[in-house]
């Protein structure tokens, strides 16, 4: 797989050879079961093929109970790795072995203390509510725990079962009750207080930071920069089009050893696609929607169909209008996905 991924880069360096690279991104997977030496290889292969600029913010996803003392050491010394995503999810035990999670309470407060202890400052803790074991109490107190740390950064994530998982397959033989709605919303309404009360901006649905600690890496995503993905699922986008690797681990891996261009996909990115990409990501940022860029980007027509939408979520309350920017209210936070889905172009 280290090697199939050493390839792909390599046989990629032609693409946006003009961009400087600002952020470099280890994850959707679980990167902290490589070695440090193997982390080395891939972000010096890297650094030979692409523009990185001077201070870049690269970041290592990490599973706690992989974040040992001796790990997290020898990253911050050996390597340019300088933030830290750490899979939390919950300081509950109850929690983790509903979600089938390997570590435990103990593992996920260790690893923050070492990485801690290690040097790492720009650190962000994922929490998961709505699930089906955690009380309001337990969320509560796993914002406590998170307080007690002085992380920077926090993203909370509701959880979602998604189809042909196990989670699914529980629900429909009635062995698993989703939370009701009202208690989703009183969880959401809880971190959104906590956030304020502690300094975190709201500038994501999911994500919360304190002044200069967002994702600069996820930021470019919502704000529709072109990106490199490598591996298996990895995404890119070049502002034109968007292809996406085969998940299949064993094809990915022959396709790259032979030089076969079978393992990825694409689709172009034509002027509705765009327009309604833009929707969905900026409704969810607290920059929103520019009306001025819509108009120059998307046309007259596409500016009046977006302000024709907003008109009755303005006028209900889940939209604010303040110049030329439209956002989500606190309580169309509450909504957003029905919001953005009444706002896209179908």
């Amino acid at each position: 797989m280290l090697k199939a991924l050493q390839c792909e880069i390599i046989q990629r360096d032609t693409e946006l050879k003009d961009k400087v690279f600002h952020t470099v991104y280890f994850g959707g997977g679980t990167p902290s079961i490589l070695t440090i030496r193997e982390l080395e290889k891939l972000i010096s292969e890297i650094y030979k093929s692409f523009k990185i600029s001077t201070s870049p913010e690269i970041t290592l996803e990490g599973n706690p109970d992989d974040l040992t003392k001796e790990f997290l050491d020898s990253l911050k010394q050996n390597t340019p790795v300088n933030r830290l995503s750490i899979g939390v999810q919950s300081f509950h035990d109850r929690d983790l072995h509903f979600m089938n999670r390997v570590h435990s309470s103990d593992d996920a407060i260790r690893s923050i203390e070492n990485s801690l202890s290690a040097g790492f400052q720009n650190i962000n803790i994922d929490l998961i509510y709505g699930i089906p074991t955690m009380s309001v109490n337990e969320l509560e107190s796993n914002l406590a725990l998170f307080k007690k740390f002085n992380i920077p950064h926090l993203s909370a994530y509701h959880l979602t079962i998604e189809p042909q998982t196990v989670f699914a397959y529980f629900r429909k033989k009635g062995k698993l009750q989703e939370i009701p709605e009202n208690e989703s919303i009183k969880q959401y309404r809880n971190i959104m207080k906590f956030a304020d009360e502690e300094g975190y901006e709201h500038y994501e649905i999911s994500n919360f930071a304190r002044p200069g600690f967002h994702s600069k890496h996820n930021l470019g995503y919502w704000t529709g920069e072109a990106y490199l993905g490598f591996g298996p699922s990895a995404h890119s986008f070049d502002g034109k089009q968007r292809r996406w690797n085969i998940s299949n681990n064993t094809r990915y891996i022959q396709s790259i050893e032979n030089n076969k261009p079978d393992y990825y996909e694409y689709e172009i990115i034509d002027a509705l696609k765009a327009y309604n990409e833009y929707i969905l990501t900026a409704l969810r940022t607290i920059w929103g929607v520019d009306i001025h860029y819509l108009e120059q980007q998307f046309g007259q027509d596409r500016c009046s169909c977006f302000l024709q939408g907003a008109k009755k979520f303005i006028d209900s309350g889940g939209l604010i209008h303040e110049k030329n920017k439209f956002y989500l209210s606190r309580e169309g936070k509450m909504m957003a996905d029905y919001i953005i889905s009444e706002m896209i172009v179908v």
